[in-house]
């Protein structure tokens, strides 16, 4: 939807000059890469960051909202959360979520806004896609450049209120109809809503005398940022250098007289820009830089707005010995093409045993060709996201055996295929399947995983309609070493069947677990829990009715891990209760959302 309204300015003689300056709500989302709702709902979903403004500035929990899949610190607690790469982690990157929006026509950017309706803070940066040269045919693959124009840390907000994030921007030189947030979000008590965006810009470039205001050059510089990311090479492609080792004679001061594995350990704290630039510094450095024990974990996803063909190409020759592989966030827009992974695949694959692949659209059936014939190691492999894999493409998955960890949250990948991942991929022992809407038969599913992944330790069955008491039975008694299990929305399980009960008998070396909008779980469940899960951590019991004080009061008592507690929307748990326990239980988070700021 498109709300603009435009006005003139007199220029300085008198008359009206011919810039205007528009004010834009987006008009579609394009990307995203997570979300609390369900595809194809209006509760909760990304889309709802489209249009004009429906919410602010009231503030609270409104379904209306776009709204993400996480919040806290809690989710990269969990037994299933990702680890970190070790290597070249000096500046840690930020971002856990992004949203990319279209607008209706394309403008100088002077400001940015954001309407956020609950919980706000979580927006670290604002970037803006220019289009360089536009395809006509596909607009996918146009040639497109992406430009950070605001950057900011994470934000907290004492005061329980609406707040309109605006940045604004003067000299920017380029027009732009797409942007995208990044947003980090673990330090907050809940999740973020964001009600919808606004561009504002003018048709022509106002000449402010300066490319860009000094007060923005100096937060840039703050930040140690470049002042134009986007045109700086990631990483250079190899030269033919007949010289490139270094002879006796060469003098590189006091770096001829440390040990080479110590000269090799400093180069491993640079990032892979900065080794990029000190490999040009002398023969040496070359050396030491390209090494490829320098190469043994690449974390593209910080530098997603950079990465492209060229830069797989160029790294290939050095990456025989890579163990880990990120690519999540890349490859938009024909910044990746299917043929260059690959071509990087093929060659560098064989020792890969982690490949993250969130949120990319360049992965075809060629690709998983590729994986399943290069990267037979692989342990970890994560596509959440990655909406538009062609469902045949998951068949080959199932010939990664040595797979321990499938990440397959809102794919599309078909029952039979999860079948056969399953019944090929007996080492697993992390399965997320949240939001997967092409599942016919939940039931099914977990019945294979009792058979066959009986080592499985966390399965997310985020929003598994079909999920009934009977396949949770089976599923409780085929894989006893579960330590989290996320069952929220799975609207068919009934605690009157007493299957939350059995589960917890049966599994009772569960830390988290996930019974969200569940409205039957009942006092006789969280008795169940405090008296056979001991070790718990995480529960969230958000929107049941069945609960009283006197069962949570015995969770709190008795679970002396728990960090974490959810009891929004639980109705019968008084207000003043909360109050109390939050004082009594300083370690535990108790969780109480409002649809108003009454509370």
């Amino acid at each position: 939807m498109l709300n603009s309204c435009c006005r003139c300015k007199r220029d300085t003689s008198g008359g009206m000059s011919s810039i205007t300056t528009s004010y834009q709500f987006a008009k579609e989302v394009v990307h995203f890469s997570s979300q609390y709702g369900n595809d194809g709902s209006t509760a909760y979903v990304a889309n709802n960051l489209a249009g004009p403004i429906t919410v602010f500035p009231n503030y609270g929990d409104v379904t209306g909202a776009c709204v993400f899949r996480t919040y806290g610190p809690w989710w990269e607690e969990s037994p299933s959360a990702p680890k970190l790469f070790t290597r070249r982690t000096t500046k840690p990157f930020l971002g856990q979520d992004f949203i990319d929006v279209s607008f209706e026509k394309a403008v100088y950017p002077t400001a940015v806004k954001i309407y956020q309706n609950y919980h706000p803070g979580a927006i670290i940066e604002i970037y803006a896609r220019e289009v360089i040269t536009k395809n006509p045919i596909n607009p996918s693959a146009s040639n497109i450049r992406w430009h950070l124009i605001w950057s900011g840390p994470p934000q907290t907000f004492t005061e329980a209120k609406a707040v309109i994030h605006s940045a604004e921007f003067k000299g920017l030189s380029f027009k732009t109809d797409f942007i995208r947030l990044v947003l980090h979000h673990s330090h907050l008590d809940y999740y973020t809503e964001l009600d919808s965006i606004e561009l504002v810009g003018t048709n022509k470039q106002l000449d402010n005398g300066t490319d860009i205001d000094e007060a923005y050059i100096n937060h840039l510089q703050k930040l140690s940022l470049q002042d134009d990311v986007s045109t700086k090479e990631l990483l250079v492609v190899d030269r033919d250098d007949d010289d490139a080792i270094p002879t006796a004679q060469t003098d590189n001061g006091y770096f001829d007289n440390l040990p080479g594995e110590l000269v090799q350990l400093i180069f491993t704290y640079l990032e892979i820009i900065d080794l990029s630039t000190a490999a040009a510094t002398c023969k040496l450095f070359k050396q030491y830089c390209y090494d490829a024990l320098q190469f043994t974990e690449l974390d593209f996803q910080p530098y997603w707005y950079q990465v492209r063909d060229r830069n797989l190409d160029g790294l290939s020759n050095r990456c025989s010995q890579l163990q880990k592989l990120s690519l999540s966030w890349c490859g938009d827009w024909g910044m990746i093409s299917t043929q260059a992974f690959s071509r990087f695949t093929s060659k560098c694959g064989t020792r890969l045993q982690c490949l993250r692949l969130s949120s990319c659209r360049f992965l075809t059936v060629e690709s998983f060709q590729t994986i399943a014939q290069k990267c037979t190691q692989l342990q970890e492999l994560d596509l959440s996201s990655c909406r538009f894999i062609p469902t045949v493409a998951f068949e080959h998955i199932s010939q990664l055996k040595e797979l321990t960890s499938l990440n397959l949250y809102r794919t599309t990948i078909s029952e039979p295929a999860t079948v056969d991942i399953i019944r090929a991929c007996s080492k697993l022992e992390h399965l997320n399947l949240g939001n997967v809407k092409t599942i016919q038969s939940y039931d099914n599913i977990v019945r294979e995983l009792a058979t066959h992944c009986r080592n499985l330790k966390s399965v997310n069955l985020w929003r598994a309609k079909t999920l009934t008491h009977v396949g949770l039975g089976v599923l409780s008694h085929g894989c006893l070493h579960l330590v989290e299990l996320d069952l929220g929305w799975c609207s068919e399980l009934n605690s009157s069947t007493t299957c939350f009960v059995s589960l917890v008998q049966s599994c009772r070396k569960l830390k988290k677990l996930i019974l969200t909008a569940i409205r039957s779980v009942s006092d006789n469940d969280l008795y169940a829990f405090a008296s056979c899960c001991p070790d718990m951590e995480q529960i969230d019991i958000l929107g049941t009715m069945q609960v009283g004080p006197q069962s949570v009061g015995r969770v709190l008592e008795c679970c002396k891990n728990l960090r974490f507690f959810d009891l929004s929307f639980c109705n019968r748990v008084p207000n003043e209760m909360i109050l109390t326990w939050r004082e009594a239980y300083p370690q535990v988070s108790i969780k109480r959302s409002f649809t108003q700021a009454s509370f």
